[in-house]
C-alpha cells in the first residue's frame, strides 16, 4: 500500500541529513508534482510517534529508496542505519530498490560506489526527479515484477552508439527484466540479445540425457508475433515491451513425447508432472520472480510473451 492511502503513485522513502533539509524539501515538493508518493520524517513522523516503528514500517511499504547524499550525509547515523535497511530490503526482494540522488559533488562511500546515481545539484533537481519519476512509472506499467537481467552485458563503450533499455516480459512467470539493446535493434538483433543476457535454456534433461525438456521461445512486440530471421529495424523506444513465450517440448527414450507447448506453471504434461516441475525449475529458476516453490501455482496464466528518512 501506499504511504498516503489517496496517493496512487509509487511510494519512496527519502533518506536525507538534518543539515540538507531545505533542499530536500524542494526535491519532495519536485516528486509530489510528478505523482510520486514520498516519505519524508519531517512530514510523515507525526509527535508523539515512535520514530524507530514508523521509520521501518515506511520502508517496508515503499517500492523505492532514495539517497540524497551529501558530504553532510556522510556520517550521520540515522543516514547509515537507513542505508544497510535499504540494501537488506534490495537483497530480500531482488530487485532494484535502492536510488541514489547527490546534493553535491562528494564521493559516494565504497559500499555505493559502483552504483549509478543522478546529480541534483547546479541547476539539476528536477531533472533528476524528472528521471527517476520516468523510470519508476514505467516499471510500474509493464505489470509485472521489473528485475535486473541474469547475466547483463558488459557497460557499453562510450564511444559506441547509444543503448535503449527494454523490458522482456513472461506473463507466465509473472515477471519482466530490463535489458540493453542497440537502438536499430532488428528482430535478429533482439532475439540475440535476449538469449545472451536472460542466459535462456535450450533444454533440460536427467538420467543421462533420456528424458528432458527442450526450451524454444516466441517473441512479440506490440502484439505483433517477431521474425527471428528478419533483419529489419523494429524501431523500439526507450522502455517498450516485448513479451517472451517459453515453449517447451517434453521427450523420452523414444524422442519426443508431445508437440511443443506454452509453458505454464501448472499444467500436465507427457511425462510426470513432478519430473517437468524440476526440470523447469532448474532451466529457468534464474528468471523468476518468486520462490522455486512456487512453479506451479498459476495453471490459468498465459505462456506469453508479452522488465531515507531523516536524523531524529
Amino acid at each position: 500500500m501506499p504511504h498516503h492511502p489517496d496517493r496512487q503513485g509509487p511510494a519512496v522513502f527519502v533518506s536525507y541529513a538534518t543539515a540538507d533539509r531545505a533542499e530536500v524539501l524542494k526535491f519532495h515538493r519536485d516528486l509530489l508534482d510528478r505523482g510520486i508518493d514520498p516519505f519524508l520524517d519531517i512530514m510523515d513522523i507525526l509527535p508523539g510517534d515512535d520514530v524507530v516503528m514508523s521509520i521501518n514500517g515506511a520502508l517496508e511499504r515503499s517500492d523505492y529508496y532514495v539517497l540524497a547524499w551529501s558530504a553532510a550525509a556522510r556520517d550521520r547515523y540515522w543516514v547509515n542505519s537507513e542505508i544497510s535497511a535499504a540494501m537488506v530490503l534490495e537483497q530480500r526482494r531482488a530487485r532494484p530498490f535502492v536510488f541514489i540522488v547527490r546534493l553535491d559533488d562528494s564521493d559516494l562511500p565504497p559500499v555505493l560506489a559502483p552504483r549509478r546515481y543522478l546529480d541534483a545539484f547546479g541547476g539539476l533537481r528536477e531533472v533528476a526527479a524528472d528521471r527517476l519519476a520516468t523510470v519508476w512509472k514505467r516499471d510500474r506499467a509493464v505489470g509485472t515484477r521489473v528485475l535486473p537481467a541474469p547475466a547483463p552485458v558488459p557497460e557499453p563503450d562510450p564511444h559506441a552508439a547509444p543503448a535503449l533499455h527494454v523490458y522482456a516480459r513472461n506473463q507466465s512467470l509473472r515477471v519482466s527484466h530490463e535489458v540493453r539493446l542497440a537502438i536499430a535493434a532488428t528482430p535478429r538483433n533482439l532475439i540475440a540479445a535476449l538469449t545472451e543476457q536472460l542466459a535462456l535454456p535450450t533444454e533440460a534433461s536427467e538420467y543421462g540425457g533420456a528424458v528432458g525438456v527442450r526450451f524454444s521461445y516466441r517473441y512479440q512486440h506490440a502484439g505483433v508475433q517477431l521474425d527471428p530471421r528478419s533483419d529489419s529495424p523494429l524501431g523500439l523506444a526507450e522502455g517498450d515491451v516485448v513479451d517472451i513465450e517459453v515453449v517447451v517440448e517434453p521427450y523420452g527414450p523414444d524422442g519426443a513425447l508431445s508437440d511443443p507447448v506454452s509453458f505454464l506453471p501448472g499444467r500436465d504434461y507427457a511425462i510426470p508432472p513432478e519430473m517437468i516441475r524440476e526440470l523447469c525449475e532448474k532451466a529457468i529458476e534464474h528468471l523468476r520472480a518468486d520462490s522455486p516453490g512456487d512453479l506451479d501455482d498459476s495453471d490459468d496464466a498465459v505462456g506469453s510473451v508479452g522488465k531515507e528518512p531523516d536524523e531524529a
